[in-house]
């Protein structure tokens, strides 16, 4: 199969390394992102890296900690 070479700003490969899947190659991950019909949010893999991810989920939970700790207080507060 004849192939192309192409240049990308590294920011743009980094992206695109990120969306790809263990078994897929950069052209699958090509392919895939260029499909038409896709979910609409499907565009948002790859924008945040893990260390970004768990720090949201990290600060997520911990929230949600805190909700539970203010209404398990208020509610041993009421007569």
């Amino acid at each position: 199969m004849p192939s192309k070479t192409i240049s990308l700003k590294e920011e743009t490969y980094e992206r695109l390394r990120r969306a790809k899947g263990d078994d897929e190659s950069f052209s699958d991950v090509v392919d895939r992102l260029l499909r038409t019909g896709d979910h609409p949010l499907y565009g948002l893999v790859g924008l945040m890296d893990d260390e970004e991810i768990a720090k949201i989920r990290n600060d997520s939970a911990q929230f949600r900690e805190d909700v539970d700790s203010r209404i398990l207080d208020e509610s041993e507060c009421e007569p």
